[in-house]
C-alpha cells in the first residue's frame, strides 16, 4: 500500500540533510493509482469523499474506453450523488465521442449553466488518463497528461462531497491527493529509510530545462541523482559520495516533455533502483551504496518542475 503522508519541506543550511518530522497530509486514496498497483473499479463508480478537496490536489481517473464508446462523464457533486432537481453539480465533465467534444458545465438545483466545450483528444477503444486539479479559483483539466482547459469555479471547492463516473469506460484506477510544493523540497522516507521493495511515486510537470530527484544519505551524500535534461534529451543518473561525483549513466529513452505531466515510480530492489515513467520502465540504477536497505534516508527534489504529488509505499 501507499503511504498517506507527504512531509513538510526543510531548508538546507549545510551539506547534511535536515530531515523534518512526518506530518499527516490531507490525502485520500480511493483506489491505487497508476500502473504498478492498479485496482479496477466498477462503473458506474460512486464515492463519497472522506475529506474536503483542497487547492493543489488532483483527482485522477484512468482506464479504457469501450470499443464503440459514445460518452462517459465525471461529476463532482454536492448534497447527493444523483443528478436531479435538488442536486448541485460543482463540475460536470462529459466526454463525447459522438460529438468529438469534452463538455464542461455546472448544475444548480436542476438548472444547467453555460457549456464550455473543447476538442476531445480521447479515442474510443483506447486507454485514457483524465485529471482534474483544484486551484484557488479554478479547476485545471488535463487529458492524457496535457492540459486542455481551465474551468473557473461556479461554486465553492469545499462544497464537493461526491465523485461519480458513469458511461462507456472500464476504470483501472481512481485516486486523489497531492498539494502545493515549494522547490527545493526535502523530506525523509517512512521509518527513516527506504526499505527494499518500497516505491517512491513522484508526480509533476516539467517547466524548464532540467530538474532532479535525489535520494540522499543522512550525511548529505547523494546516493542516487536522477536528472532529466531537456537540451541534451538525456536522463542523467549518478551519485555524489564524499563530495565526488561518480560516472554518469546516460543511456535509455528521454520520455519527458515540457508542460506535460508525468508519473515517476522508483522501486528499491536488492541490487538496483528500477525507474518507471507513466508505467513504462525507462532505466535501472545499480546501487552505489553498501546497504541499500537502510542508507537511503531522504529525498530532495529541485529544479524547473511543478511538483504536484509525492507518495511513499509501505
Amino acid at each position: 500500500r501507499r503511504s498517506l503522508i507527504v512531509l513538510t519541506a526543510a531548508t538546507r543550511s549545510s551539506r547534511s540533510l535536515r530531515l523534518p518530522l512526518a506530518v499527516p497530509l490531507l490525502f485520500s486514496v480511493l483506489f491505487a493509482m497508476e500502473h504498478p498497483q492498479d485496482v479496477a473499479v466498477p462503473v458506474p463508480y460512486v464515492s463519497r469523499l472522506s475529506q474536503k478537496l483542497q487547492p493543489g490536489q488532483t483527482l485522477v481517473i484512468h482506464g479504457d474506453t469501450i470499443k464503440d464508446a459514445k460518452r462517459f462523464e465525471v461529476n463532482l457533486l454536492s448534497g447527493s450523488a444523483e443528478i436531479g432537481a435538488s442536486s448541485q453539480v460543482i463540475l460536470h465533465v462529459s466526454v463525447r465521442f459522438d460529438e468529438g467534444k469534452i463538455v464542461l458545465n455546472s448544475l444548480d438545483l436542476g438548472t444547467w449553466g453555460k457549456e464550455e466545450r473543447v476538442s476531445n483528444p480521447f479515442k474510443a477503444g483506447q486507454d485514457f488518463d483524465l485529471r482534474i486539479r483544484a486551484h484557488d479559483d479554478k479547476f485545471e483539466i488535463s487529458a492524457n497528461h496535457k492540459e486542455i482547459r481551465e474551468y473557473k469555479y461556479r461554486f465553492p471547492l469545499n462544497a464537493v462531497e461526491y465523485f461519480v463516473v458513469r458511461g462507456d469506460v472500464k476504470l483501472k484506477g481512481v485516486h486523489w491527493g497531492g498539494r502545493y510544493y515549494t522547490l527545493p523540497f526535502e523530506t525523509q522516507f517512512n521509518d527513516g529509510h527506504l526499505a527494499s521493495g518500497q516505491r517512491v511515486y513522484v508526480y509533476g510537470i516539467p517547466k524548464g530545462e532540467r530538474f532532479n530527484v535525489d535520494f540522499v544519505a543522512r550525511n548529505g551524500d547523494i546516493l542516487f541523482h536522477f536528472n532529466p535534461r531537456f537540451k541534451e534529451k538525456k536522463v542523467v543518473r549518478n551519485a555524489e559520495i564524499a563530495g565526488s561525483w561518480g560516472t554518469e549513466e546516460r543511456e535509455g529513452p528521454f520520455p519527458f516533455k515540457k508542460d506535460i505531466s508525468f508519473d515517476l515510480v522508483f522501486l528499491n530492489e536488492p541490487y538496483s533502483i528500477q525507474i518507471f515513467h507513466d508505467g513504462e520502465r525507462i532505466g535501472t540504477f545499480a546501487h552505489r551504496t553498501k546497504d541499500p536497505r537502510n542508507d537511503y534516508m531522504g529525498l530532495r527534489i529541485a529544479g524547473d518542475l511543478e511538483l504536484t504529488g509525492l507518495e511513499f509505499s509501505h
